[in-house]
């Protein structure tokens, strides 16, 4: 099993979790632990291509927090401004995406989509424990040549020792993103795959999260997940489906 086909089945949103774990692993004030935190996580996640094989991934994770650099894995971020619940990131991303030819026999004779690397901001404002969040990015591989950007609102509630997290959000694919990853060209039609150009997406998600310290000095974090893909996603003749369920069970510390 290659790398590629490890990742391409865990969506951007589910692998965002652990950005969010490094954030719940942080109290509010000025006394946030610094240093290399390690961990693990399993995640399951399907995929709206024809015939794509669900999976089940283990994860090794390791990691870096700074006063402002992050860096969790692939996840980098560095705080530009923080002031009055509002902090502003420069991020770098992995875009998890795309497939290879013998993952499904719908690609059959489609060259394959590679995952991409992709830079941006993200902007989060908390107030009386909602969440607000905006990020953009864009492509830096050359890969699929487009950017997202995708806004969220979630609520926080503490359970004892345990946070529950709902939240709803949007995510914005452009045209070049779609295109590419579930597009079908001139020359990879054939009489059961028509050629098919892709629009830009609105896709919709909604998630729920518990997170607690209760378990072995760290930060044990749950997520459940639901994306409702836009139809010019649906519509692709490389799909069967317009929605995929996700999910994410994650466990950090610090050393």
């Amino acid at each position: 099993m290659t790398l590629r086909k490890c990742f391409g089945v865990a969506s951007l949103s589910t692998l965002l979790a652990f950005s969010a774990t490094v954030s719940a692993q942080q109290p509010s004030g000025s006394q946030q632990p610094q240093g290399w935190m390690w961990g693990f996580g399993v995640a399951a996640s399907q995929d709206v291509y024809t015939d794509f094989d669900n999976r089940i991934v283990p994860i090794p994770i390791i990691g870096y927090t700074g006063e402002k650099l992050r860096v969790y894995g692939p996840f980098v971020g560095y705080q530009l401004f923080q002031q009055d619940g509002f902090t502003l990131d420069a991020q770098l991303v992995p875009v998890f995406a795309g497939y290879e030819e013998d993952d499904s026999a719908v690609f059959t004779g489609m060259e394959d989509r590679d995952f991409s690397y992709a830079a941006g901001i993200g902007l989060n404002y908390n107030t009386g424990g909602w969440v607000y969040s905006l990020s953009t990015n864009a492509d830096i591989l050359g890969k699929f040549d487009g950017y997202q950007a995708s806004v969220r609102v979630g609520k926080q509630f503490r359970i004892d020792q345990f946070m529950i997290e709902p939240s709803i959000g949007v995510n914005y694919q452009d045209s070049n993103y779609v295109d590419y990853y579930y597009g079908v060209r001139p020359e990879e039609a054939t009489a059961t795959r028509s050629e098919y150009n892709g629009n830009s997406a609105v896709n919709s998600e909604v998630r729920i999260a518990v997170s607690t310290r209760q378990f072995f000095n760290g930060m044990t974090r749950l997520e459940l997940g639901a994306t409702f893909f836009d139809d010019s996603i649906s519509d692709s003749p490389l799909t069967d489906d317009d929605t995929s369920l996700s999910a994410m069970l994650v466990y950090t510390r610090f050393f």
